[in-house]
C-alpha cells in the first residue's frame, strides 16, 4: 500500500511539475488595437495641477503641449500595456505655494500604457509612466524633482486623455522651498490632453481583455 501511494505522489508531482514548466511565464491578459494612430501631438485641456498630498499645497500650470507617438497595430501583453511615447512636452506658467516654477521634463520619453478592457463608450483605462521632471523656482533657491507613474483614461470619441491620481514621489527638495514639499511626499497629477495626429483627427485605442 506504502508503495502504490508513494508512486501516486511521485506522478502527481511530475505532472504538477510539468503543468508548472509548461505555463508561460507571463501570460497575456490584454489585446490593444490602434488605427488612426502614428505621430501625435497633445495640447492640455484645462490646468494641469500637481498636488503635493502630504502638506496639500497644488502648482498649477496653465499650458502645456507635447509630442509623441502612439504607432497603428495590434499587440497583447500583461497590464500595463505600452502602446505609445511622449518623446517632448513644455510646461508654461506654473504657479503654487507662493512660487513660479520652471518646469524641465526629464528621462524621455515617457509611457502611454492601456490597463484595461476599452468600455462600450470607447474609453480605455490607462496609465502615463516613467514621469520625471524638474521645478526651479526663486532664482533656483527652490528646486525639487517628481517622478512616477500617473493612471488616468484615454477617450477615442474625443482624444481626450487624462490623469486623474497619485502616484508621484517628490524628491531632492532644498531648503529655498519652505516647506512646500518634503523628500519622499507622495504627489498627485490632474489635468487632460487632446491627442491628435498629424491629419487633426483622433487615434482609436481599443483593448480587450480574454
Amino acid at each position: 500500500m506504502r508503495k502504490i501511494t508513494s508512486a501516486a505522489l511521485a506522478a502527481t508531482s511530475a505532472s504538477a511539475l510539468a503543468l508548472f514548466l509548461a505555463a508561460p511565464a507571463h501570460a497575456a491578459n490584454l489585446t490593444a488595437t490602434v488605427t488612426n494612430g502614428g505621430s501625435v501631438t497633445a495640447t492640455n485641456s484645462g490646468n494641469l495641477v500637481i498636488t503635493d498630498t502630504s502638506t496639500g499645497i497644488s502648482v498649477t500650470c496653465t499650458a502645456s503641449t507635447g509630442s509623441g507617438s502612439i504607432p497603428n497595430g495590434t499587440k497583447s501583453g500583461a497590464s500595463p500595456l505600452q502602446v505609445g511615447t511622449i518623446s517632448a512636452i513644455s510646461f508654461t506658467n506654473c504657479n503654487g505655494g507662493g512660487f513660479s516654477f520652471t518646469v524641465t521634463p526629464k528621462a524621455l520619453p515617457w509611457k502611454v500604457n492601456v490597463t484595461g478592457a476599452t468600455s462600450t463608450g470607447g474609453v480605455t483605462p490607462g496609465s502615463l509612466s516613467g514621469i520625471s521632471a524638474h521645478a526651479s523656482a526663486a532664482g533656483g533657491l527652490c528646486q525639487l524633482d517628481i517622478a512616477g507613474t500617473a493612471a488616468g483614461t484615454y477617450t477615442n470619441g474625443t482624444g481626450k486623455l487624462t490623469a486623474t491620481g497619485s502616484g508621484l514621489t517628490v524628491s531632492n527638495v532644498t531648503a529655498g522651498c519652505l516647506g512646500i514639499a518634503h523628500n519622499g511626499d507622495s504627489a498627485s497629477l490632474n489635468g487632460a490632453y487632446i491627442v491628435k495626429n498629424s491629419s487633426l483627427t483622433f487615434p482609436q485605442i481599443n483593448v480587450t481583455s480574454p
